[in-house]
């Protein structure tokens, strides 16, 4: 009675989560990683992207090409990696044990 069906709510987010998915987009992760890593659907992803560019275009006057802007790129990037490669350390001790336990 109170209860409707089929109504669908959008779902909002703030403009530092869209800033740190964008940043991961252009660190080199995939579209499809990240999308089902946090839920979101693809054409979204690539929607933030095109509007941080077209912000950091009219915002400074000038294209990304900018040193701040390789600084900045290359910062996410690496920041990414190191993500990565915790991940794979964690992974890689919990197989270990894993390993060690079985002999």
């Amino acid at each position: 009675m109170g209860v409707q069906k089929g109504i669908k709510t959008r779902k909002s987010y703030d403009a530092d989560f869209k800033q740190e998915v964008t940043r991961m987009l252009a660190s080199g992760r995939s579209a499809k990683e990240i999308s089902e890593t946090f839920g979101i659907a693809e054409n979204l992803l690539y929607r933030w992207k095109r509007m941080a560019t077209m912000k950091t275009k009219t915002k400074n006057g000038q294209n990304e090409d900018s040193n701040a802007g390789k600084l900045a790129a290359e910062n996410a990037r690496l920041r990414a990696e190191n993500e990565r490669l915790k991940t794979d350390r964690e992974i890689l001790k919990k197989a270990l044990g894993l390993f060690s336990k079985s002999d």
